[in-house]
């Protein structure tokens, strides 16, 4: 239903007076210009020729309240204005300018119609209902002409009875004897005019309603693009703050084991080894400064500012006004951080350099390597080096004192295989290197659609992680 609106009621009043306006005023300007004759009567009205019957006045207020409430009310303002409209043919069988309100409130009707096929009803019945009201008024007509002719003939028949009743008299046929079917044609004629102008109107107003609901279709279709672009959005950061986190995982936990061993030697090697201590604590510090550099790589890929730049200004990774780094890890001088954008991700070419980087915390670990190493996705190649680099970290952070590591790199034409397996006291339940960790491993290995086997190694000791890789590098998951 549309909502009332005063400013509308104003127009639909000034529409109704001014039909109704100009449907009286040429009658009263005729009755006014008409000079009166003798023994006319002397009557405005009748000289107008406007109707003094309250049935016309009758039909008009019901016209001019239909219009009253047409946009608010249409169908109500349709029986209103079709009633209306119906009485003035019955009482004069002609189309007058006041019953232009049918077409109108058809137009509005079919504007506002929510059901296109009740609408179509609405028309069809309005249209049957205008041609039988005007063939009843034609009827009507034809009866009282009937009527008066016969009334007519009588009178000259008693008047020429009355001069010779000794004549005989023929009895004289009514001329006014209409066919029906001349009747039915008539009001054919005479009902064609209304019934164009109230298909016009329909079909007008059908169309502003289809036009209204297409608009309506394409501003649902964009607001639901916009909505379905902020979603793609929203889970595209999700997705990449969870690689950042998996990433960052997978280095610090990696740098943080190392270092933590490597102090470990250091401090028992301090009094009896100085020599080995220096170079465990050396171990320390590249690996500290290694692990930095990673991260800060990573946290430059996620912001906004040029060149990987807060853009606030706050970038952790600038160095201060004597071109050393603030936490006093870098060598004076340096932009950590611009050389961190510009390393390369590792991938499976430096797998040797991390197995060399874990023996020198004192665990052992075996290196082999099956078949030619080719060009490798790059999403392959960083995937394959992050699961050797946590499977080795959690070995030496949970397989316990004295345990060796083997890695065995399989590659093959259409997939990579990765097995690292240790000899230790197996998995620990709840620790971190085996929840975080290995579930960082299956995102990976799922993402990339490839197979992880996870469990105790060979003999129920120690602990064994198999991972293969497709080479397509076709991403199946966020």
């Amino acid at each position: 239903m549309p909502r009332f609106e005063p400013r509308r009621l104003l127009t639909d009043a000034a529409l109704a007076l001014a039909l109704l306006a100009l449907t009286l005023t040429p009658g009263l300007v005729t009755g006014a210009i008409t000079p009166e004759k003798a023994g006319e009567s002397a009557d405005y009205l009748s000289k107008t020729g406007i109707p003094v019957t309250s049935g016309w006045w009758l039909f008009s207020g019901l016209v001019v309240a239909g219009l009253l409430i047409r946009q608010h009310r249409p169908v109500p303002a349709l029986l209103l204005i079709a009633t209306g409209t119906f009485g003035h043919l019955v009482l004069q069988t002609k189309f007058q300018l006041l019953d232009l309100a049918l077409p109108l409130v058809l137009y509005t009707v079919a504007s506002a119609a929510r059901n296109r096929r009740r609408a179509l009803a609405m028309l069809a019945l309005t249209m049957i209902l205008t041609y039988l009201a005007m063939l009843a008024g034609r009827i009507g007509i034809q009866d009282e002409q009937k009527a008066a002719l016969a009334k007519k003939e009588a009178q000259a028949q008693l008047q020429s009875e009355r001069a010779a009743p000794d004549v005989p008299r023929t009895k004289i046929a009514s001329s006014a004897k209409t066919v029906p079917v001349d009747v039915l044609v008539d009001t054919s004629q005479s009902v064609l005019e209304i019934w164009l102008l109230s298909v016009a109107a329909f079909a007008v107003g059908d169309g502003m309603r289809s036009r209204r609901a297409h608009l309506a279709a394409v501003e649902q279709r964009n607001a639901d693009l916009a909505r379905e672009e902020r979603q793609r959005a929203a889970l595209a950061v999700a997705a990449e703050r969870a690689r950042i986190t998996r990433e960052l995982h997978d280095v610090v936990a990696h740098g943080m084991s190392v270092m933590v061993v490597q102090a470990q030697g250091a401090a028992a090697a301090l009094e009896r080894h100085p020599d080995r201590a220096a170079d465990a604590l050396r171990h320390v510090v590249d690996t500290g400064r290694s692990s930095l550099a990673e991260m800060r790589r990573l946290l430059a890929a996620g912001r906004t500012g040029p060149a990987g730049t807060d853009p606030a200004g706050t970038d952790p990774t600038r160095t201060d006004s004597a071109g050393t780094d603030p936490a006093g890890t870098d060598a004076p001088g340096t932009d950590p951080a611009g050389a961190a954008r510009l390393r390369p991700l590792p991938g499976m070419g430096d797998v040797p350099a991390l197995v060399d980087q874990l023996r020198s915390t004192g665990m052992p670990i075996e290196l082999a390597i099956e078949g030619v190493p080719d060009a490798l996705p790059a999403a392959v190649d960083l995937s394959a080096y992050r699961i050797v680099q946590e499977a080795l970290t959690n070995t030496l952070k949970h397989a316990g004192p004295g345990a060796g590591a083997r890695v065995l790199l399989e590659f093959h034409p259409d997939r990579v295989r990765l097995e690292v397996s240790d000899d230790g006291r197996g998995p620990a339940g709840g620790e971190d290197g085996h929840g975080n960790g290995l579930r960082g491993i299956a995102e990976r290995v799922a993402m990339l659609g490839g197979d992880l086997e996870t469990g105790p190694g060979a003999g129920g000791a120690g602990f064994r992680l198999a991972a293969t890789l497709p080479l397509s590098a076709l991403l199946v998951g966020p």
